[in-house]
């Protein structure tokens, strides 16, 4: 394996790693914070119970980016997670305080979409490795 390559492969763990952190970080806060974290989504009309499955995508889906294990499913996962919280906790966006958190969810979100894009281009260049193999 030349050089950069190696290199290549090391960073992308990295940015898993990292994009992975930010919602780990966000799901053991949310544990800490639960009681807090429902009155905040129930005050945007979103039911409380609701809470439970966000908090379980955020620990299991960036451990599954992270390890490589269905890391498309995670990444899409996390994608429409993205989209949607910036949409409902995000809005107005004619408020400046809110500018900047739907922004950043936007940003997260076109971050699973290169992960979604490297997965599914890594897939492709497998299926084609096959068919040379077996022809």
């Amino acid at each position: 394996m030349n050089a950069q390559i190696k290199f290549s492969k090391i960073m992308d763990y990295a940015f898993f790693v990292a994009i992975g952190g930010v919602f780990f970080q966000n799901g053991i806060s949310k544990i800490y914070n639960i009681n807090g974290v429902m009155n905040w989504m129930e005050s945007y009309g979103v039911p409380s119970f609701l809470i439970y499955p966000s908090i379980g995508l955020e620990l299991i889906a960036p451990i599954m980016v992270v390890l490589g294990i269905k890391r498309s499913l995670a990444a899409l996962a996390l994608m429409l997670f993205c989209i949607t919280t910036a949409f409902i906790f995000h809005s107005p966006l004619n408020n400046p305080m809110q500018l900047t958190p739907f922004l950043k969810n936007i940003a997260l979100c076109s971050g699973f979409y290169f992960i979604l894009k490297m997965e599914w281009s890594n897939s492709k260049n497998s299926d084609i490795e096959e068919e040379t193999v077996e022809s």
